[in-house]
């Protein structure tokens, strides 16, 4: 069969069959070996045993208060990825009559029951998470896909901050730590290696202006790239089984 005829969905044909090994075959410390093979992590302690894989299937993350609420008060200054819909700030939030009542909730932590038109993020998901022992793992899987640079209504709001923020959240609610891993196929895109190398030192912050500086200096430290080859040299019975799957 010729490349461009066989399936080259992420999900389908790296995720799902790569993970679902791993749990079956991997051992006892595959996830801390996993963090190990990345690239802008240093994982000294192990991660501890896999409690759960979630794949397949979306966890659902919502977005926290403190972000919703910094999009409220900052609907003036953000602009949508498409640019013809900039009007609808001032419809949907600016002279929105609920807005302060929002607020209120929002600074109090409670996100339920707020207007959706005063919910500028929807809920992200990862395409892999592994909750350890000791840690939760974020997997971003990539293929012949990549890292969206930003969101409808926040340009500068990109896929790496919202995941990262989402797994830190897990997190922090099970006092455990965290790491965000991006497997990828190819070579990472512009815009993709500017935002990872940006976020890692320090020097870009536009995806969680919301958060203290104390929280995105620990991000710094949490974010690794994988390539997937790098998996199948460490694992050689893993690209067998792949090798295996996609004759069949």
């Amino acid at each position: 069969m010729r490349e461009q005829e066989q399936d080259q969905h992420s999900g389908r044909t790296r995720v799902s069959p790569v993970f679902a090994w791993l749990l079956e075959h991997g051992g006892a410390d595959w996830a801390t070996e996993l963090l190990r093979l990345a690239d802008g992590i240093l994982v000294p302690n192990g991660v501890g045993g896999v409690i759960s894989l979630t794949v397949g299937e979306e966890r659902l993350v919502e977005p926290s208060p403190e972000r919703l609420a910094w999009m409220i008060r900052n609907a003036h200054r953000l602009a949508p990825a498409d640019g013809r819909q900039w009007r609808e700030y001032r419809r949907r939030v600016i002279d929105n009559p609920k807005k302060e009542e929002a607020l209120r909730k929002l600074d109090a932590g409670q996100a339920d029951g707020i207007p959706k038109e005063l919910k500028l993020e929807g809920s992200t998901h990862a395409d892999c998470l592994v909750e350890c022992e000791k840690a939760f793992v974020w997997i971003e899987g990539k293929r012949n896909d990549w890292l969206s640079p930003s969101t409808k209504w926040d340009v500068t709001r990109d896929q790496l901050a919202r995941n990262l923020e989402a797994v830190w959240l897990l997190a922090s609610k099970s006092t455990k730590d965290f790491w965000l891993l991006i497997c990828h196929e190819h070579e990472l895109k512009h815009h993709e290696q500017e935002l990872i190398s940006g976020y890692r030192a320090g020097t870009w912050k536009a995806g969680f202006p919301h958060l203290p500086a104390d929280v995105r200096a620990i991000f710094q430290r949490k974010i690794g790239t994988v390539k997937w080859s790098a998996l199948f040299d460490h694992w050689t019975e893993l690209a067998i089984s792949l090798d295996e799957n996609r004759s069949q």
